[in-house]
């Protein structure tokens, strides 16, 4: 049975994908680069600004290498230069794949990804705002009675880094759960009835991004993800 092409796709050879692949590429990098110059003069200021909302006040940041702190500031101008030109990397991305596309593939794009960046941005706002400080203020004070806490910049931006990442992938739950009963590759049905099945996998995963001897930081994504799971069932019975 023959399909119908989507309306601007057209014949190319591998070398012309490439070849537009590149320059896209290019223009992306070269704009990421750029972004990044420009935030590096403010980056030992956005440094101590993270590090000020995370880490209680009485907690010393050392540096144990001596490029630790470069790239702890090039590592943030990258974060900035990402955000900001996330919107480019997209555009990019969108038009590379466009001319391949069915209208109602273009459509179901363009209704998912802004839905999809919301969740992220919210679950990296979460992380930033409510769990970071409680995360070290409990993990570090249960231990400032013992030790004077003295913490490695590199691995504490680190820290910082990898929670905000994976919150805002945790976030995407709600959206995975919809796209799924509405692709029927799961009835709703069968989710409501599996909770405890679907809980234990939620904790597993809790466990695998968010390592931590205390399990306090496991049972705050559990919490995440339950609640998340549960919103994404309840929007599913309108899909």
């Amino acid at each position: 049975m023959a399909y119908a092409l989507p309306p601007d796709d057209r014949e190319m050879s591998l070398g012309e994908h490439l070849r537009e692949l590149r320059n896209r590429m290019v223009i992306v990098i070269g704009v990421t680069l750029a972004l990044m110059a420009i935030t590096f003069p403010f980056s030992g200021s956005l440094v101590d600004a993270v590090i000020a909302h995370v880490v209680p006040s009485y907690v010393k940041i050392t540096t144990y290498a001596p490029l630790e702190l470069f790239k702890t500031r090039i590592t943030i101008c990258f974060i900035v230069a990402v955000c900001v030109g996330f919107p480019l990397l997209v555009y990019e991305a969108f038009r590379f794949a466009a001319p391949g596309l069915y209208p109602a593939e273009r459509r179901f794009l363009k209704v998912v990804f802004p839905f999809s960046l919301a969740l992220f941005i919210a679950g990296a706002s979460v992380a930033y705002l409510v769990t970071l400080p409680l995360f070290f203020g409990i993990v570090i004070g249960n231990g400032a009675s013992v030790a004077t806490p003295n913490l490695s910049l590199g691995e504490t931006f680190g820290i910082v880094t990898n929670f905000m990442l994976g919150f805002g992938v945790v976030f995407q739950v709600p959206l995975v759960i919809m796209l799924a009963v509405r692709m029927r590759l799961v009835k709703r049905e069968t989710l409501v009835k599996g909770r405890l099945g679907v809980y234990g996998l939620l904790f597993a995963f809790a466990m695998f991004i968010s390592p931590d001897p205390t399990m306090f930081s496991q049972l705050i994504v559990l919490a995440i993800l339950a609640a998340l799971f549960e919103v994404g069932l309840f929007l599913s019975k309108f899909i």
